[in-house]
Protein backbone atom coordinates (compact mmCIF):
# COMPACT_ATOMS: atom_id res chain seq x y z
CA UNK A 1 0.00 0.00 0.00
CA UNK A 2 2.92 2.39 0.99
CA UNK A 3 3.97 1.80 -2.80
CA UNK A 4 1.01 2.33 -4.31
CA UNK A 5 0.62 6.19 -2.83
CA UNK A 6 4.07 6.80 -3.75
CA UNK A 7 3.72 5.48 -6.88
CA UNK A 8 0.86 7.58 -7.06
CA UNK A 9 2.54 10.64 -6.04
CA UNK A 10 1.09 11.21 -2.77
CA UNK A 11 4.06 10.49 0.02
CA UNK A 12 6.12 10.36 1.83
CA UNK A 13 4.12 7.35 3.33
CA UNK A 14 4.63 5.92 6.92
CA UNK A 15 3.51 2.82 8.17
CA UNK A 16 2.67 1.84 11.52
CA UNK A 17 1.50 -1.58 13.16
CA UNK A 18 -1.78 -1.42 15.09
CA UNK A 19 -3.07 -3.59 17.47
CA UNK A 20 -4.78 -6.67 16.80
CA UNK A 21 -5.05 -6.83 13.36
CA UNK A 22 -5.73 -3.47 12.89
CA UNK A 23 -5.69 -1.73 9.35
CA UNK A 24 -6.18 2.16 9.30
CA UNK A 25 -5.14 4.96 6.59
CA UNK A 26 -4.21 7.86 8.20
CA UNK A 27 -4.18 11.33 5.81
CA UNK A 28 -2.94 14.43 6.70
CA UNK A 29 -4.01 13.28 10.68
CA UNK A 30 -7.19 11.80 9.82
CA UNK A 31 -8.52 8.75 9.37
CA UNK A 32 -9.37 7.79 5.45
CA UNK A 33 -9.69 4.29 5.78
CA UNK A 34 -10.75 1.29 8.58
CA UNK A 35 -10.29 -2.33 7.91
CA UNK A 36 -11.75 -2.56 11.44
CA UNK A 37 -14.95 -0.25 9.77
CA UNK A 38 -15.45 -2.14 6.76
CA UNK A 39 -14.17 -6.02 7.38
CA UNK A 40 -12.15 -5.98 4.55
CA UNK A 41 -8.75 -4.54 2.67
CA UNK A 42 -9.25 -1.28 0.52
CA UNK A 43 -9.54 -2.08 -3.24
CA UNK A 44 -7.77 -0.21 -5.82
CA UNK A 45 -11.44 1.71 -6.38
CA UNK A 46 -10.93 2.61 -2.27
CA UNK A 47 -7.75 4.02 -2.87
CA UNK A 48 -8.74 6.34 -5.81
CA UNK A 49 -11.06 7.64 -3.51
CA UNK A 50 -8.48 8.68 -1.15
CA UNK A 51 -6.67 10.71 -3.71
CA UNK A 52 -4.75 8.28 -4.83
Amino acid sequence: MKAWFESHGRGPVDVQVGKSGQFDVVVDGRLAYSRYETGRFPSEADLQKLGG
